[in-house]
C-alpha cells in the first residue's frame, strides 16, 4: 500500500489541501525491481534557483531484508510518483521523478530485526552533469552556449529569458558539464544586470533557464494569509482553499544590515577596467540610487538603506569605494565576427549584478504552507502577515511593512504520515516606497 493521507477513495481527489499518495519503486544493479511504498516512511524534495538538479532524501523502515536482496550499493534507481491535487479548480495530477543514489548518509538498526536509513538521491542530469566533461569550443550568447550545453546532455531547457549581453568564445578546460554552466552563468547578465538562474522544478521536472528580472516581474501565484481560525466548513471546497492559502509557520531573516550590504556592493561599487587590448585603464563608479537596479516592486521599492543617511560624511551619497571589482577586458575579442562581445559590457554591468545579489539579502522568510508542488523557485507569492498585537477578525489590518511581493529562492516537499507540506525560502530586494 502506498503512502498516503487523506485522498477520496474513489476519484483519488483530495480531501484536504495535505492529501497525497506516493509511489516508490527500486531497481537494483541486479536488475531486481521491487515496490517500496510501504517501506518509505518520509520523501522530501529540495529545489533551489542555485541548485541545478533537484535532490531528493527517502527515509526507510525495512523490515524485508531489502539491502541484502537487492544488494543495495549505490548503483540503484529509484522511481517516485507523487498523486496531488493542487487546488479545487485543477484535477489531480501525478508528478513521477527518477532518482540516482548519492550515498546513505544514516543507517542504523534499532531492532535486531528492522533496518532503518536515509538514502539521499539526484535526478539524473545531476548525475550525469558531474561526470561529463565538455573539451569542445562554443560560441554564441551566453543563452546559447548554456542551451547546447543541456542539449549535449539530453535535456531541452525551458528559456524564461532570451535576452544576454554580447557574445562570447567559450574554451572550457575539461570542464564538467555543470562547472561550465556555473562557469558560464558567472560571465551572464541581461541588458539591466539581472543575473540568470538555471535549475529544476519538482512540479513538472522542467529544467529552467531564468534571469531576476523575468523572475520578479512575472505574475503573482497566489495570496497566503497568516491567521489562527477558519471560517470555512471542514472538508468542503472552501476549507481547502481557506486551509491552501494559510501560512502555518513563519521565521525570518532580517537582515537590513548596512555594513554588510555595503561590503557587499549594494549601493556603491568602484570597478577598476583595465583593456589588455589597447592598454586603457579606466574607472567606473556605480550608485544604485542613481544608476538603476530591478528591484521586486519596480518603482514602488526603495532600497533598504536610506539615501539620505549620512553619519560624520558617511553615506551612500558620499561613499564611493566600499565594494571593488577588477576586471581585466580584451574590447577587441572576436572583432573579426562583427559581433560585440560580453567584454564590452561586463565593465559597466557587473556592479549592477553585484548590487542584485546583494539585496537579495536583504529580507528573508522561512514559510510552511500545505504542499503545494507548484511552489517552485523563481515564483512570486504576496504574503499578507497582520500586524502585531492585532485579533483576527472584520478589523484586521497587514503589517504593511512586512506584506508583500516575494520571490521564492527554494522549496522543501515533505511527505510522510501528517500528510504533504512545502517549506519555502522567499526573499525581498528592497521596502515599500517611503
Amino acid at each position: 500500500m502506498p503512502l498516503q493521507k487523506g485522498l477520496h477513495p474513489t476519484d483519488q481527489t483530495a480531501v484536504s489541501p495535505d492529501s497525497f499518495r506516493l509511489t516508490v519503486t527500486i531497481e537494483g544493479a541486479n536488475g531486481k525491481e521491487r515496490d517500496i511504498s510501504q517501506l518509505v516512511t518520509s520523501m522530501t524534495v529540495y529545489e533551489s534557483i542555485f541548485q541545478q538538479a533537484l535532490i531528493a532524501e527517502f527515509n526507510i523502515a525495512d523490515a524485508v531484508s531489502l539491502f541484502e536482496d537487492l544488494n543495495i550499493s549505490g548503483n540503484e534507481k529509484i522511481v517516485s510518483v507523487v498523486r496531488k491535487q493542487n487546488d479545487k479548480n485543477s484535477p489531480p495530477v501525478d508528478i513521477q521523478n527518477d532518482w540516482h543514489i548519492l550515498d546513505i548518509p544514516i543507517y542504523g538498526k534499532p531492532k535486531p530485526d528492522i533496518a532503518t536509513y536515509r538514502i539521499r538521491c539526484v535526478t539524473s542530469f545531476g548525475l550525469v552533469s558531474k561526470f561529463r566533461r565538455i573539451s569542445s569550443a562554443l560560441s554564441g550568447t551566453s543563452i546559447d552556449i548554456i542551451e547546447e550545453l543541456y542539449r549535449q546532455t539530453g535535456i531541452t531547457i525551458d528559456k524564461k529569458e532570451t535576452q544576454t549581453l554580447g557574445t562570447m568564445k567559450f574554451i572550457p578546460p575539461k570542464l564538467t558539464y555543470s562547472d561550465a554552466i556555473e562557469n558560464i552563468l558567472q560571465k551572464s547578465m541581461t541588458p539591466n544586470g539581472s543575473p540568470l538562474f538555471t535549475y529544476q522544478v519538482f512540479h513538472d521536472s522542467a529544467f529552467v533557464l531564468n534571469s531576476y528580472n523575468k523572475m520578479i516581474t512575472s505574475d503573482i501565484l497566489d495570496n497566503y494569509v497568516q491567521g489562527y481560525f477558519y471560517t470555512q466548513e471542514s472538508q468542503s471546497e472552501g476549507s481547502f482553499e481557506e486551509k491552501r492559502l494559510r501560512i502555518l509557520e513563519s521565521s525570518s531573516n532580517i537582515g537590513f544590515s548596512p555594513y554588510k550590504s555595503m561590503k557587499n556592493g549594494s549601493y556603491v561599487t568602484r570597478t577598476h577596467k583595465l583593456d589588455v587590448s589597447n592598454k586603457t585603464y579606466e574607472v567606473i563608479d556605480f550608485n544604485a540610487y542613481d544608476d538603476k537596479v530591478p528591484l521586486i516592486d519596480g518603482d514602488a521599492s526603495d532600497l533598504v538603506w536610506n539615501r539620505n543617511f549620512n553619519i560624520s560624511g558617511v553615506g551612500p551619497n558620499t561613499l564611493k569605494e566600499t565594494s571593488t571589482i577588477f576586471i581585466n577586458q580584451n574590447s577587441l575579442s572576436m572583432a573579426e565576427t562583427g559581433d560585440l562581445n560580453y567584454h564590452q559590457f561586463g565593465a559597466y554591468k557587473e556592479a549592477t549584478k553585484r548590487s542584485v545579489y546583494s539585496n537579495l539579502e536583504q529580507l528573508e522568510h522561512s514559510i510552511k504552507l500545505y504542499g503545494d508542488s507548484r511552489l517552485s523557485p523563481g515564483s512570486i507569492v504576496n504574503l499578507n502577515f497582520p500586524k502585531t498585537g492585532q485579533v483576527e477578525g472584520s478589523g484586521r489590518e497587514n503589517d504593511e511593512f512586512l506584506s508583500g511581493r516575494y520571490l521564492i529562492v527554494s522549496s522543501t516537499h515533505s511527505f510522510d504520515a501528517s500528510g504533504y507540506f512545502t517549506q519555502i525560502k522567499v526573499r525581498r530586494d528592497s521596502v515599500h516606497k517611503r
